[in-house]
């Protein structure tokens, strides 16, 4: 674990520097002409983003029930200590520092956007996790997933732009609550909507070298029919799982086809799809996309078992649902055929190149583990998932690519 974690730091400095000239090289702008800051427009007194109720499911969702400190659910919940907040604890408990751990990530982007907006001034937190018992019977608070907030300033003034910057920086439900505060919340860790991976169900069905199985009999090592970067069909290895959790749940996207094809897959995962039924180059004619945005009259490549290319067939319906059971297999090639249809192995970053060059120490390290046995050790740690089948090098990657990437290229829940 000591090593996987010295591996990943190193390669995330590799990465950080390389980033730039990799991004030129990928399909689009490049580094052309940098783009005006978008003028931000501070809230109104009660105004509330977005326009909705905060324990729905288009803003933070219903509460999870409260946690006390003898609840299992305390450990779930983290210290924060950012020295760039100041926080009130008026208790001289510490819990105003106790949150979620997607609480914690939004204040701490929050905290940066302040010292940015105001040099000097830093964010303050009044109330964070409510062990008192003073708030409404469903507060978030309860939870570790509200807090109020001002500037250390007290400057009422700034009130308005800091409940905008909240907003930017990812909270699910801001409000301009109070002339004194403004009142910010998030989604439950748990909940499926904040689920950033790209899987696919335990039932779909992929061609292995072993013959066909479902996706949850798939193993590492496994030669899976998946599509090279000629556009050809070729058997490409599993070399590790980006997520692999049997009691995970989450939201999926069934996309079915006028020739009876159907691939189920979580929203931000990436498929090739196209505008046009091309007979020719129809790879080279698709582009990666997410499955949410997947719309009847477009096209999906799938794979007839009785031709060796690649065919275009018009998507009929799309429908979503939530499925227990998330798998995420990683092929040496960043694409695979599932249930017949071509998908890619990546999500939540729109780019495939982009994707498939940031995971390319994955695929040097088990590469090389094969011919130097010493490496085979720190190959295994570096691909053990955490305690919820995330692959650590790909929640590190996220995590470190949030903080370069715009959110027209990398998707922040």
């Amino acid at each position: 674990m000591h090593c996987s974690l010295k591996l990943v730091q190193a390669v995330l400095i590799i990465l950080l520097l390389v980033t730039p000239l990799s991004l030129q090289c990928g399909p689009g702008r490049g580094s052309g002409r940098r783009r005006r800051p978008r003028k931000l427009t501070p809230l109104v007194f009660k105004q509330h983003v977005p326009n909705v109720s905060e324990n729905t499911i288009g803003a933070s969702g219903l509460s999870d029930g409260a946690i006390t400190k003898e609840d299992a659910k305390f450990k779930d919940l983290v210290s924060n200590e950012n020295s760039n907040i100041e926080f009130k604890d008026e208790e001289r408990t510490g819990a105003d520092r106790m949150m979620s751990e997607r609480c914690k990530e939004k204040l701490n982007m929050l905290a940066i956007s302040v010292m940015n907006q105001w040099p000097g001034v830093k964010l303050r937190v009044t109330e964070a996790w409510d062990e008192d018992g003073t708030h409404s019977k469903d507060s978030l608070h309860y939870e570790g997933r509200a807090v109020d907030i001002t500037t250390s300033d007290k400057d009422r003034a700034k009130y308005g732009m800091l409940a905008r910057l909240a907003v930017e920086s990812g909270f699910d439900w801001v409000y301009y609550e109070s002339r004194n505060h403004i009142h910010c919340s998030v989604k439950s860790d748990s909940s499926v909507a904040i689920k950033i991976g790209g899987c696919f169900p335990g039932y779909g069905m992929v061609t292995t070298q072993r013959g066909t199985v479902s996706m949850d009999r798939l193993a590492v090592g496994d030669m899976v029919l998946s599509v090279g970067s000629d556009g050809q069909l070729e058997f490409s290895e599993v070399i590790t799982f980006l997520d692999r959790n049997t009691g995970e749940t989450a939201l999926f996207y069934t996309i079915g086809t006028e020739d009876g094809r159907t691939i189920t897959l979580t929203a931000k995962h990436l498929i090739y799809a196209s505008d046009s039924n091309s007979t020719t180059d129809v790879f080279d004619n698709s582009v990666v996309v997410y499955a949410e945005t997947v719309k009847p009259g477009q096209y999906l490549l799938y794979h007839d078992d009785n031709v060796e290319y690649l065919k275009a067939s018009r998507v009929t319906m799309v429908t979503s649902r939530t499925e227990r059971g998330v798998y995420a297999p990683l092929t040496h090639s960043g694409t695979i055929v599932v249930d017949g249809v071509v998908a890619s192995c990546y999500a939540v970053i729109n780019n495939a190149n982009i994707a498939h060059l940031v995971f390319a120490p994955i695929r040097g390290l088990h590469d090389l583990s094969a011919h130097a046995p010493w490496l085979t050790q720190l190959s295994s740690a570096v691909n053990t998932p955490d305690p919820k089948g995330v692959h650590r090098y790909a929640k590190a990657l996220y995590n470190f690519a949030s903080l370069f990437l715009s959110r027209s290229v990398l998707y922040v829940p």
